[in-house]
């Protein structure tokens, strides 16, 4: 039996998304929202699959199968262009996404996408907020469930 050992900083990506998973769960109810993990031992996909994303469980509308949630977890080995990441979310019409970034440990936070021609696949968030380790974050559909960036790195 082979055990994948990963770098420090990608180990600390795979447990801070393990912890951004475990809250997310508690704080979306299982018969409304789904929340989806990729693995964190993968490399980055081809595909552009988040690390996690919460969708409705029961959508009812093409409109409502996109995820309302996308978050990506950084580290030193992620060559992530994060323009182009939240612009290809914009242009999904993905309401929140989120850049945490377990090195530098701080989280990004993109709402309200917009068009923009002048952005990577044509559209852009309005808001961009970043957030220190102490700062209280929620998911802009669970506002009422905070919790502290610290809590969800390792």
């Amino acid at each position: 039996m082979s055990t994948t050992v990963l770098p420090a900083h990608r180990s600390l990506a795979a447990t801070s998304q393990r912890l951004t998973e475990n809250w997310l769960r508690n704080v979306f109810s299982p018969d409304l929202y789904t929340v989806l993990g990729r693995d964190a031992k993968a490399g980055a996909p081809d595909d552009h699959t988040p690390d996690v994303a919460v969708v409705r469980a029961h959508p009812k509308t093409d409109a409502e199968r996109g995820p309302i949630l996308v978050i990506e977890f950084e580290d030193a080995d992620t060559a992530y262009d994060i323009a182009d990441q939240a612009g290809r979310n914009a242009a999904a019409g993905v309401p929140d996404y989120w850049v945490l970034d377990v090195v530098a440990r701080k989280l990004t936070i993109f709402r309200a996408p917009q068009p923009d021609p002048d952005a990577p696949h044509g559209f852009s968030y309005k808001q961009t907020r970043v957030c220190s380790p102490n700062a209280l974050v929620a998911p802009l559909w669970a506002e009422l469930h905070l919790a502290q960036l610290v809590d969800l790195l390792p």
